[in-house]
């Protein structure tokens, strides 16, 4: 062949004498056929996914991977003969949009190319390295049970580390419940712990929990538990098995337990899309559905995800008889495209219009129109509240912007006595929001996100749907506000704010049309033992040198 085409070529130079040899010199090589069965891959963000190529070939063939300096793509094999198949996996992704080029090359034939793309993180991602964007909860004088270690099976080296106390039973206020949660609030999306789960003691009360709280009928959980003996026989569980239990606890409620092994990593994974607007549940460990459901409810509920480990009455058959923890390596939410912007906590948003009033109290013993005087006294340009006085607004309030400047004097720790503003229900017990300040037992301190140093007193914020978070704060001049608002359904919300600054923000369920709410500033003495847990040791004035309310124009009201 190469003889025929190089005779030939003479032949024509010699006829036409106008060109060389070399110009008209092709040696012609046979193409060798190389296909491939796609020239592009997606991968998720978090995807666990292995993606596969079809390779066509007659010939050795070698892969070529450009990661553009990356090492997140794995591919197997690079190099075969004849026909063949890729795969592919992707590394989960926790920065942005990222690409990659697979060239096959095979002798003889042409270059063949895969463009593989991986999604960019959207989420947010908590490795326990420090405190950043959580809040612990539960905390109890003497012991520190929620700290992060070196831990060489974690992504980062370092992992969460709780436990609880053998015989610390909970009951009522008592017993061990430490918590991690983030503070900010998240809808849709998926929320993925990866936990190391030891064996606790032969049905202990005790559990850890990865779990989505809004509210009491709104919370979804992992609880993982020796469990009662009664349950072990009924699920079959072994000696080196925990008990896994999935939970709706209302809208609708369910729970289901599962064996899985003690001593070892597991991920668990809760996944809420939207169906018609209400969010279809999943509960996976280690890539197993354990449970799918369609809730009652939607976005309309957003939750803050928690990681604990917590002595729980349910858990067992006995109080704990050991020191019970777990390790928490990440925990990881990742949106979808349409789920709910996360609520920061401190953002608050535009301030609803309204109708403002502000008592100054500037007249001696004058008692402004709608205020009942129990015991205080208005002088020196304040009002001045001791043990037992209270002040009382007699209109019915809601939603609005509560604002008052007071002067905290320093109270000995554990004292039984508090100060400041309480927004409560009138036509029903136990529904209110306050902001009072006290010293707190020395649990009520050790419980503070950031614990007060000595000297300092500490502002209680709370509502019963969220409980107590305390802030420390100096003795002396403060401008505290309780800001509520509505939210989209109608319910309450509200924000504690000290000196200007978010402390704390928490949606609640009620509604102005279920609740009735009044105001007071009070001085309590001696009352409860959610006040402290020793006498007032004497008489404590406050002094307030305003008091202000902005009444929100909301329609629902």
């Amino acid at each position: 062949m190469k003889l025929r085409y190089l005779y030939l070529a003479i032949g024509v130079l010699c006829n036409a004498s106008l060109v060389s040899c070399g110009d008209s010199f092709k040696e012609k090589t046979e193409i060798v056929a190389c296909g491939i069965s796609t020239n592009a891959l997606t991968f998720g963000v978090s995807s666990t996914e292995v993606q596969t190529v079809d390779i066509t070939s007659e010939a050795a063939w070698e892969v070529a991977v450009d990661q553009a300096g990356g090492d997140w793509l794995t591919v197997s094999p690079l190099e075969g003969t004849g026909n063949g198949t890729l795969t592919i996996a992707a590394d989960k992704n926790n920065g942005p949009k990222r690409s990659a080029t697979l060239t096959i090359a095979a002798k003889g034939a042409e270059l063949r190319t895969i463009t593989v793309i991986q999604d960019g993180y959207k989420g947010t991602i908590y490795n326990y390295g420090d405190f950043t964007g959580l809040q612990k909860t539960g905390l109890v004088a003497g012991i520190n049970p929620i700290t992060i270690v070196d831990n060489d099976e974690c992504e980062d080296g370092k992992a969460l580390r709780i436990y609880t106390r053998a015989g610390e039973e909970y009951e009522g206020t008592n017993g061990d419940r430490f918590k991690v949660q983030t503070t900010t609030q998240f809808g849709s999306g998926r929320y993925e712990w990866r936990i190391y789960v030891p064996k606790f003691g032969m049905n202990d009360r005790a559990s850890i929990g990865a779990f989505l709280y809004f509210d009491d009928g709104h919370e979804l959980d992992f609880e993982i538990c020796s469990g009662t003996a009664a349950d072990r026989a009924a699920h079959s569980a072994g000696p080196d098995d925990m008990l896994c239990l999935v939970t709706s606890q209302a809208n609708p409620f369910f729970s289901e337990f599962t064996p899985i092994k003690g001593d070892a990593w597991h991920t668990f994974v809760l996944d809420l899309k939207l169906e018609n607007k209400k969010y279809l549940a999943e509960w996976s460990v280690d890539g197993k559905v354990l449970k799918r459901a369609q809730l009652d409810y939607g976005e309309e509920a957003y939750f803050r995800a928690i990681s604990s480990v917590e002595n729980l009455y349910g858990m067992g058959d006995h109080a704990a008889t050991q020191e019970n923890y777990a390790l928490f390596d990440y925990l990881e939410y990742v949106p979808y495209d349409y789920s709910m912007k996360p609520i920061i906590e401190g953002q608050l948003p535009p301030e609803p219009e309204g109708t403002t009033v502000k008592w100054d109290f500037e007249e001696a013993g004058f008692v402004p129109v709608g205020w009942t005087n129990n015991g205080g006294t208005i002088a020196d340009g304040s009002l001045n509240l001791s043990n037992g006085n209270n002040f009382v607004y007699g209109p019915e309030i809601g939603a609005g912007k509560y604002t008052w400047e007071i002067d905290v004097p320093l109270v000995g720790v554990g004292e039984k006595w508090l100060a400041g503003g309480n927004i409560a229900a009138t036509n029903a017990e136990e529904r209110s929001f306050s902001m009072f300040v006290f010293s707190g037992t020395e649990n009520d301190r050790a419980a503070c996100t950031v614990p007060p140093v000595p000297g300092q007193m500490l502002v209680r914020c709370y509502t019963e749907a969220m409980g107590v978070y305390g802030v420390p704060i100096d003795p002396g001049k403060h401008t505290l506000t309780i800001d509520l608002r509505l939210n989209a359904d109608g319910a309450y919300w509200a924000a504690w704010i000290i000196d200007g600054e978010v402390a704390k923000t928490f949606t609640t369920w009620y509604t102005p049309a279920q609740f009735k709410f009044g105001f007071s500033m009070m001085t309590f003495a001696d009352g409860g033992g959610w006040q402290g847990d020793k006498p007032t040791a004497k008489t404590y004035t406050v002094k307030y040198d305003y008091i202000e309310y902005k009444k929100y124009n909301y329609d629902e009201e």
